[in-house]
């Protein structure tokens, strides 16, 4: 943990990570951090090995859950040392072949890293695994979410697994005190204090270990699941029972309520199956809808890409009708960079689902798309037309020259030059 090495390494994973944030506050912190990186990483390091570091107290943010009012994410987000220590931790602990085996149970695949270089993970290596339990003669499924999962996570249940597999006293005061929950902000966040973890129960979302200590403690339901003629894919708190037939998906169904109630857990009852569907019947897992046409993402997330467009579009097309001059306009939102931002996230959201069949899906959010970028185009052409010169460039993406900060050199004074000789002329 102390070696200067292993902590900037973890650094590097969390200025790596800091750039698919939407948070200015940890674009901020991380930026701020690199000025200086390695005089603060020998700091850590030091105060690591003298038992002195001490974690600052997070910043909490209530979340609002789309189409769900008075619902929230509670995230919580640490100071960017307590980030890299943090880092740091999850490394130690899943470089130590016990532990690592213990939590990366075959059959889980949130928060778990490719096992293989040309080995699939996350979401397509689960939905693989989905497949080839099909393949091998699957009849029925049976689909399940874990209910506010990170909020029922025992602290104390997972230092006392990790506990087991070593006795490193400050090691494990210090994954003690990186996992505990103490909010800067507590009192603006106190109508949502339900919602986040304090004391024993539930750690943080936002905290990189979190992911970790749930697989950690869920592994002996994954053992118990897997265990016989079904199988039992596990993505963090999302769950499916793959089963030979639909009396042996009850049962295990209510297997896995029972191991969940020994951990102080239980099943959402609006987002769980009340009965065995038949895999000839169309069902959803993990944003993936399972169809005789083939695989394509949940009609969810392909009416959310197109929302998610729109929105970039509008809010470009605001800023340009509110903006009075060119100095004052802000260019993330000129043309050229919402048509970058547009493209971008349609291509991320398509990589996301590359391993889909169901080309045809894909294929209507892509005309979707194409017929707003045009039609953003045209709209935004057309305002930048009405606005006076230099606005006008700034919309197109021409900032101009007035912003740079000239600092030119001075021409040095030259002393008195003596009058050319001239000749008379007869």
């Amino acid at each position: 943990m102390r070696k200067h090495g292993n902590l900037t390494g973890a650094w590097r994973s969390v200025s790596a990570n800091s750039r698919y944030s939407t948070s200015p506050y940890i674009k901020d912190e991380v930026k701020g951090f690199a000025g200086d990186e390695q005089r603060k990483i020998r700091s850590i390091g030091a105060r690591i090995q003298h038992g002195s570091y001490k974690f600052a107290p997070a910043r909490g943010v209530a979340i609002s859950k789309n189409g769900k009012p008075g619902k929230i994410r509670p995230i919580v987000i640490a100071k960017v040392e307590d980030r890299i220590v943090q880092r740091c931790i999850l490394d130690a602990l899943t470089n130590a072949p016990a532990i690592r085996d213990q939590a990366f149970q075959p059959l889980s695949f949130g928060g778990i890293p490719k096992r293989g270089k040309d080995e699939l993970a996350g979401v397509p290596a689960a939905i693989a695994q989905l497949l080839s339990c099909v393949s091998e003669g699957a009849s029925h499924v049976m689909i399940a979410d874990i209910e506010g999962f990170f909020t029922r996570i025992s602290k104390s249940a997972c230092m006392q697994i990790v506990g087991r597999f070593t006795d490193d006293g400050p090691f494990l005061d210090l994954l003690d005190r990186a996992i505990a929950v103490d909010l800067e902000n507590a009192r603006s966040l106190w109508r949502y204090k339900d919602s986040f973890p304090y004391g024993d129960l539930g750690v943080s979302q936002g905290n990189c270990l979190s992911p970790f200590l749930g697989n950690l403690l869920l592994s002996d339901f994954d053992q118990q699941m897997n265990a016989g003629d079904c199988r039992c894919i596990r993505y963090i708190d999302d769950v499916i029972i793959i089963a030979p037939s639909g009396k042996a998906a009850s049962a295990r169904f209510r297997l896995a309520k029972r191991i969940l109630k020994a951990h102080g857990m239980n099943f959402s009852e609006d987002k769980s199956s009340k009965f065995p569907i038949p895999i000839s019947n169309e069902f959803t897992y993990l944003g993936i809808e399972f169809s005789k046409v083939g695989l394509r993402p949940a009609k969810s997330s392909r009416d959310s890409i197109i929302r998610r467009c729109q929105e970039v579009a509008a809010t470009s097309l605001r800023s340009m009708k509110a903006a009075k001059n060119g100095s004052a306009f802000d260019p993330q939102f000129n043309i050229p960079k919402t048509l970058n931002r547009v493209a971008g996230m349609a291509k991320g959201w398509a990589h996301h689902y590359s391993f889909c069949n169901d080309y045809q899906s894909i294929k209507s959010v892509d005309d979707r798309i194409r017929e707003l970028y045009l039609q953003y185009i045209e709209k935004s052409q057309r305002v930048a037309s009405a606005k006076p010169s230099e606005l006008s460039a700034a919309i197109l993406g021409y900032r101009g020259l007035s912003d740079i900060p000239f600092d030119p050199f001075k021409w040095p004074t030259l002393p008195p030059q003596p009058r050319a000789y001239a000749p008379e002329v007869a």
